[in-house]
């Protein structure tokens, strides 16, 4: 599996400003078409801020509502992990996960579940993905990246991609709910030979530009710059 190293730099007197305003690092990764919409990772910012992680998943299910503002609380999550792809495992009414199931319908890439749970007991579940990563070498295990509501006896199908959305923001912490990004922020293209990014942290834009490391990225189309509020 791939491993990657996403590092944000913030200039000092930047930081103090940053620091005031209780305002954190804030990262997202999509799951299927669109945005995300789950802080994957909120993190208290320094001058100099590593994100490491391998590319795997595991599939969790919760009871928590698909709304805006929203904690994930994880009912129940694919064991042992991390989860298999090209498959999909049964949500049973005991409400844990059964035995991964191969199934030709499901392409390499993506992973799977299937709704058992009776309509009767939960008419619709939430099911995503979860991630671990490193945050300055310390361990942030299993946060979710995506939810989605499915209905009792359906099928979710979801393919993670290793683009990584970067903001600043105060109104949210990790495994939150959000039904879209406000204001700034930087897309961070992993893959294609692209495992390690540096970005640094631009007051005049109010979002993170690439660092010297980084350069030529945004020709590329490494890096995109989202910056909905200068429209």
């Amino acid at each position: 599996m791939p491993n990657y190293s996403l590092t944000l730099n913030i200039d000092p007197t930047d930081l103090n400003v940053i620091k005031a305003a209780g305002q954190r690092l804030t990262l997202a990764k999509p799951v299927g078409s669109g945005d995300p919409n789950v802080v994957w990772l909120s993190i208290d910012p320094f001058q100099s801020t590593t994100v490491e992680w391998t590319e795997e998943y595991w599939i969790y299910a919760s009871t928590t509502g698909v709304t805006q503002g929203n904690t994930i609380s994880k009912l129940s999550e694919v064991t042992p992990g991390p989860a298999l792809d090209a498959g999909y495992y049964p949500f049973t009414p005991a409400a844990t996960f059964g035995v991964f199931q191969n199934s030709p319908e499901i392409p390499s890439g993506t992973f799977a579940a299937e709704n058992m749970m009776p309509y009767t007991q939960y008419p619709s579940l939430t099911f995503g993905l979860s991630q671990s990563a490193m945050v300055s070498k310390k361990l942030a295990e299993r946060k979710p990246i995506s939810a989605q509501s499915v209905l009792s006896q359906q099928q979710i199908q979801m393919t993670p991609f290793t683009n990584v959305y970067v903001w600043l923001q105060s109104q949210f912490a990790s495994e939150t709910i959000i039904t879209k990004i406000v204001g700034n922020n930087a897309v961070a293209r992993f893959g294609g030979g692209v495992t390690d990014i540096t970005l640094k942290y631009d007051p005049n834009r109010g979002v993170f530009v690439p660092d010297v490391k980084s350069e030529g990225l945004i020709e590329r189309g490494m890096i995109e710059l989202r910056m909905p509020l200068l429209v």
